[in-house]
């Protein structure tokens, strides 16, 4: 692979997790979105560990998990994408902001938002249809801010 053709796949694959976490802050997770970003049997592993599988079990969960916020703002950072042939695995870091939605926070408390920092931790497979996630992991390294009030931790 010329370092040409390597940097376009490295473009491609960072622009597909860009593209994801802007439309969850633009509250645009659809069922559409999950299977541009994702492989059929594609893993998307929540900060508490548990996994869906399948693009219905993703959308279904995202969808669920943005319907806490008012708001979200994820930046991403510092993408380490190493390419093996048609797979490839990408590290980022994130920080997020989430504001609760009314219901969801303590509403005596000062704060209504958090703010986290992590790491994505994702592997991509080349598809007829250009890069897709097999798996895209978040595990969070630090946080601050206001916790929910009574939310599973199956939602998010």
């Amino acid at each position: 692979m010329t370092a040409t053709v390597e940097s376009e796949v490295q473009a491609e694959i960072s622009a597909l997790l860009s593209r994801y976490y802007r439309a969850v802050d633009d509250k645009r997770v659809d069922l559409a979105l999950v299977e541009a970003t994702f492989t059929v049997d594609g893993r998307w592993v929540s900060p508490t560990g548990l996994a869906r599988v399948g693009h219905e079990a993703i959308a279904a969960q995202q969808i669920e998990a943005i319907a806490l916020f008012r708001a979200t703002h994820h930046t991403t950072t510092d993408h380490v994408i190493e390419i093996e042939g048609d797979a490839a695995r990408l590290q980022a870091n994130v920080t997020a902001m989430h504001l609760w939605a009314s219901g969801t926070g303590d509403e005596a408390a000062l704060e209504s938002h958090f703010l986290a920092g992590g790491v994505f931790d994702g592997h991509a497979v080349r598809t007829s249809a250009g890069w897709r996630f097999s798996e895209l992991a978040l595990r969070i390294v630090w946080r601050t801010g206001a916790l929910p009030i009574h939310i599973s931790p199956e939602k998010v």
